[in-house]
């Protein structure tokens, strides 16, 4: 589990600075490629919120069945 845990956190890390990297070679700066990540990963983290509330509202109707007894 540890290493698994390890190597996705590496893989993670080199998909940012691949994505990070890109950003700064067609936007010409680094100012200009922190602030496009900004911009995504802004966007992925509504996404994201927007997921887990679904779940969680999934959830707590599978709950609320399961007690009803349905």
């Amino acid at each position: 589990m540890g290493r698994f845990l390890s190597g996705l956190i590496v893989l993670i890390a080199i998909v940012f600075l691949v994505i990070l990297l890109f950003f700064r070679f067609t936007e010409g700066s680094f100012e200009e490629a922190g602030a496009r990540m900004d911009v995504l990963l802004g966007a992925a983290a509504e996404e994201t919120e927007e997921a887990a509330g679904d779940v969680a509202r999934e959830t707590d109707e599978a709950i609320r069945d399961l007690n009803d007894g349905n």
